[in-house]
């Protein structure tokens, strides 16, 4: 059987939830029946490239902006002749359709959309029209959860044959080769609990909320918050926490590669996002058996969580209720132990060949 070719285009291979999906599922894809070519903007800020396999070859396109990527990535699609081109992320997925459009090659696009769009409030009635265009044109649409492809039929109108839904693969093989390395830049203190959340610091992960949640938990249990992310809400955060006298009990720690072994040595693993689309790093907590508190909103948490079986439900930007959820937690050790067992057997539903598996069905079965 001859290889397919899929040109995969990202504008930057960041420290995002989405792109770690993406190299995931490019790693794992058969090399027996995919030839990959990944495609970014420029060669700034990739902080993933370290993780891709030697089998994904990966050209630049060397836009410092993602709207000047349009002809530079039409003419890349004409140059490689793909089988098939792939994309995530809204503005990316927008601009290979309209790139691949323009090529004039008729060559099947497949997008994946990685969020609850409608729940961020940013949605324009331009980018709901543009949307609506871009990804019915698209051969086949993956959403990350039912919650999103409700979102895209209702909101977006978006045909529900064009829609099939693929939870995120996690690579638990290799967070079980990770999880045990050495923390080298913070102490591990046995005498206080630690929380820990890992995500963008933006207003979607609302760590406003998380941190003066953890006030009131440190009020009455002596423990820690280590935030690792970045964004741009690092500032208000910090001030947050000067105003809070939380300076030697909330530890920003930055974008790590390896955010496992940190979740691993914690107590607990905290998630109070506004929105998701699924939510990857609740499963990757439960693959190291860290039990989970994460805020039930649209549209992935509930899917993943069920109803409080798997771990704890809170509600959306409830700093208090997020807080009681977090101290009956951390003084039931026998619950916790509970919801250490049920999230690691949970994180096998997520395994990365199990669902990739899925990615390479609808990879063959597009045509082109």
């Amino acid at each position: 059987m001859l290889k397919k070719k899929i040109l995969v285009f990202l504008f930057q291979l960041n420290g995002g939830g989405a792109e770690k999906t993406v190299v995931n599922i490019l790693n794992k894809l058969d090399s027996s029946k995919f030839n990959i070519v990944l495609v970014l903007g420029n060669d700034k800020n990739n902080h993933y490239m370290d993780l891709l396999s030697e089998n994904v070859t990966v050209k630049y396109l060397d836009c410092g902006k993602l709207r000047k990527c349009l002809l530079k990535l039409r003419k890349t699609i004409i140059l490689e002749k793909p089988d098939l081109l792939f994309t995530t992320m809204n503005p990316n997925n927008i601009m290979l359709v309209v790139a691949e459009f323009i090529s004039f090659r008729k060559i099947p696009v497949i997008v994946r959309e990685a969020n609850n769009r409608t729940q961020s409030g940013t949605v324009t009635v331009l980018n709901k029209l543009i949307t609506k265009i871009c990804y019915n044109y698209a051969a086949k649409v993956i959403s990350l959860s039912h919650g999103v492809k409700e979102d895209l039929i209702n909101n977006f109108k978006i045909k529900q044959e064009k829609i099939k839904v693929i939870y995120n693969p996690i690579d638990i093989d290799y967070i079980n080769q990770i999880k045990n390395e050495e923390i080298l830049d913070i102490e591990i203190n046995g005498n206080e609990k630690t929380i820990i959340s890992v995500g963008r610091l933006e207003e979607q992960k609302d760590f406003t909320t998380l941190i003066r949640a953890f006030n009131l938990v440190q009020s009455q249990i002596k423990s820690r918050l280590l935030i690792l992310g970045k964004g741009s809400q690092e500032g208000s955060l910090k001030k947050l926490v000067t105003t809070l006298n939380l300076e030697e009990k909330v530890i920003f720690l930055g974008f790590k590669e390896n955010p496992q072994k940190y979740v691993k040595n914690s107590d607990l693993f905290a998630l109070t996002s506004k929105w998701e689309g699924f939510g990857h790093v609740i499963v990757e907590a439960m693959a190291v058996g860290t039990p989970v508190v994460v805020t039930n909103c649209n549209s992935g948490p509930l899917e993943i969580i069920k109803n409080n079986e798997y771990g704890i439900l809170s509600n959306v930007e409830d700093y208090v209720d997020i807080s009681n959820k977090i101290i009956n937690l951390l003084k039931n050790d026998v619950l916790s132990a509970e919801y250490s067992c049920k999230g690691l057997l949970r994180s096998e539903d997520f395994k990365s060949d199990k669902i990739v598996k899925e990615y390479e069905e609808i990879f063959l079965e597009t045509g082109g």
